[in-house]
């Protein structure tokens, strides 16, 4: 038999033997292979366990609600709300530890999500009650409730009635309700979802069922059954989601009877029911699987930010930083000469941050906030990375940004900040200028972010004109040819060229390449001089391909590259400047490509043109093919 000490977790009890041997017991059973993630749902489970199992998981999450005990987790679920709820872990966890509090991410089954805006806010009359104390109710509060009902004499009232088929009480319920032609008894749901639907009024236990109640509007009065739910309750009362009634022990009929009788005869306000859809939307595991899927790459898209996204700032933020917070957001909003807000998704919509753009003379300055469950590394840049893509897309000048700074991020995201700014000896003003709809504009703002961070000052335009000025220049897949007069402004411009100059100069020469079934594509930066492409050359490097890469994967491989060649320019500039090499050897030049160079011979084999399908762009010039007076399109894509 196990023994116990004084010091051991509060409810140690509960997990029937001493915690060394549960987390022995554990690590045999995830064997040599570490998992990604270890979810930890025990209150006898503390810190000291966790730390136990930490060789064999990447990543640790717990989900509580007692907060009475330290956890070395990556990652903590608490979902209730309770005074200072957003204070509770503090000193509990790691720094670096994500926090996930409040209803928001609350666990319910599908339905209650799918029906959450489906569902009007109750008001008016009470028509249809539910009762609900959960599946044990050893006190047979589920008979209170329908005692008070009954005394009530209420014969327009409908009473749905919902017991666990094992009660000891069950049979004793069937007997009272038979003498209310009105109620009906449930034994067997997979979901309350539909009953709470037609309810208008539910009386029940706190606990999950109360997050249940509250994402489908339904207003109610609560007894709490367990010690730790008084604190949940007292909450939601002060918050005026439910009413609190008081715990099991103190409860008689009587006080039923009164709450009960007020709602009947005096109808039910609609501020009630709306007050408990806006706390809970019934997304809550999306949100909880977004965080434990989350990748830098995750990170896909950035939108301006709206009035509505202000719960994303009060949820993620200290109740000593909210009022401040709230007061930036939303003057940001309405400062539409001097801010940008952006709002982080991934694809399924899981918000990661925030990205503030304001302005100060004619410069932008970028402030970013990632949510705690978002902080992991690499995604900070990420979030960085596609506000900056965003407001380029919105901007029709050049972007001229001078700083960009983190607000309440982890650990991690400060030191890599500061590791670069220790590391720039002196801070430049380099342009950047691309195609509007150029394919490596995708890969710019990874470039631009690297630059600001080291303390540079970068300025992204889509028109070699609206460039302001000053130390370096690149010209990367811009499709027009620059002055001298316009590249006069920089001390010096660079190009990115796919090929090994000075053969192949001129257009697409890594499409060219292609075409002629190499293997190899040299990619190579050099200075920006008349005529086009005979500028000295500073860095090469190659790529090199197995014959089964689109578009895609070769632009990305080169995209790749050419951020390599810029960012190393940067770095060694302007020690760089007297490494130049004069090309050597005979010129050749590709010409432009157009659409109808995407055309294929229907009377050769797919295999023989492989190299054409491979350069063609599904979207902008796809492949195609005339066959007895009508033209055919042909995209392609590799699984």
């Amino acid at each position: 038999m196990a023994t116990f000490k004084a010091d051991d977790p509060a409810h140690q009890q509960w997990l029937g033997t001493d915690w060394q041997t549960d987390a022995t017991q554990t690590l045999a059973a995830i064997g040599d292979a570490p998992v990604d993630w270890l979810i930890v749902d025990h209150y006898a489970l503390e810190a000291c366990w966790e730390q136990r199992l930490r060789t064999h998981c990447k990543q640790i999450m717990v989900i509580d609600d007692l907060a009475d005990r330290p956890h070395d987790c990556d990652l903590l679920l608490d979902q209730n709300l309770i005074a200072d709820w957003q204070l509770r872990y503090q000193e509990k966890v790691p720094t670096n530890c994500a926090l996930m509090l409040g209803p928001s991410y609350a666990l319910l089954q599908p339905p209650y999500g799918q029906l959450h805006t489906r569902v009007p806010p109750r008001e008016g009359p009470v028509r249809r009650v539910l009762i609900y104390f959960g599946g044990a109710d050893h006190d047979n509060l589920t008979g209170m409730a329908m005692s008070a009902l009954a005394s009530m004499q209420a014969a327009n009232l409908s009473i749905d009635v919902v017991v666990n088929p094992q009660s000891a009480h069950v049979e004793t319920l069937r007997h009272q309700i038979m003498g209310h032609p009105s109620a009906t008894l449930y034994t067997h749901l997979n979901s309350l979802a539909p009953l709470m639907v037609k309810a208008d009024l539910a009386i029940g236990a706190s606990g999950t069922t109360s997050w249940e109640r509250c994402c489908l509007g339904l207003p109610s009065l609560v007894v709490t059954l367990a010690d730790n739910q008084i604190p949940i309750a007292a909450e939601l009362d002060r918050l005026g989601m439910i009413r609190w009634l008081g715990h099991k022990d103190r409860i008689q009929v009587a006080h039923l009877v009164d709450a009960l009788t007020s709602l009947v005869e005096g109808g039910l306000p609609s501020s009630w029911s709306q007050r408990c859809q806006q706390a809970v939307d019934g997304r809550g595991v999306h949100r909880v699987c977004s965080a434990l899927m989350l990748t830098p790459s995750s990170v896909l898209r950035a939108r301006p930010a709206k009035v509505s996204d202000e719960s994303f700032i009060t949820q993620w933020i200290s109740p000593k930083e909210s009022p401040e917070a709230i007061v930036q957001f939303r003057n940001g909003l309405r400062d539409l000469d001097n801010s940008r807000m952006f709002i982080a998704e991934t694809n399924d919509e899981f918000a990661v941050g925030t990205v503030r753009f304001y302005r100060i003379d004619d410069a932008w300055h970028i402030q970013s906030f990632l949510a705690p469950p978002a902080r992991k590394p690499g995604v900070d840049r990420a979030l960085l990375q596609t506000a900056i893509g965003a407001i380029r897309q919105d901007w029709a000048d050049a972007l001229r940004l001078n700083s960009v700074s983190q607000v309440d991020h982890s650990r991690h995201a400060h030191e890599t900040l500061r590791k670069h700014q220790a590391t720039t000896s002196a801070a430049l003003s380099i342009g950047v200028c691309s195609d509007p709809h150029s394919w490596i504009n995708d890969s710019i703002p990874e470039l631009v972010l690297q630059w600001l961070t080291a303390g540079h000052r970068v300025s992204w335009a889509h028109n070699a004109a609206h460039l302001p000025g000053g130390d370096v220049c690149f010209y990367l897949s811009y499709g027009r040819i620059v002055d001298t007069q316009t590249r006069s402004r920089y001390r010096n411009n660079l190009v990115v060229h796919a090929s090994d100059l000075p053969k192949g100069r001129g257009w697409s020469p890594a499409s060219w390449l292609i075409l002629e079934g190499k293997s190899r594509i040299p990619v190579t930066l050099l200075e920006a001089v008349d005529p086009v492409d005979a500028g000295p050359i500073y860095l090469q490097e190659w790529i090199d391909l197995d014959g089964t890469e689109l578009i895609d994967d070769w632009r990305k491989a080169l995209a790749h590259q050419t951020i390599h060649l810029a960012s190393t320019f940067v770095e060694r500039y302007p020690a760089i400047l007297n490494s130049a090499r004069a090309q050597v050897g005979q010129p050749s030049n590709y010409p432009r490509r157009r659409a109808q160079d995407s055309e294929l011979d229907p009377h050769q084999t797919l295999a023989s043109q492989i190299n054409q399908l491979r350069i063609a762009d599904n979207d902008s010039y796809p492949a195609f093919f005339h066959h007895q007076g009508k033209t055919f399109v042909l995209k392609i894509s590799k699984r």
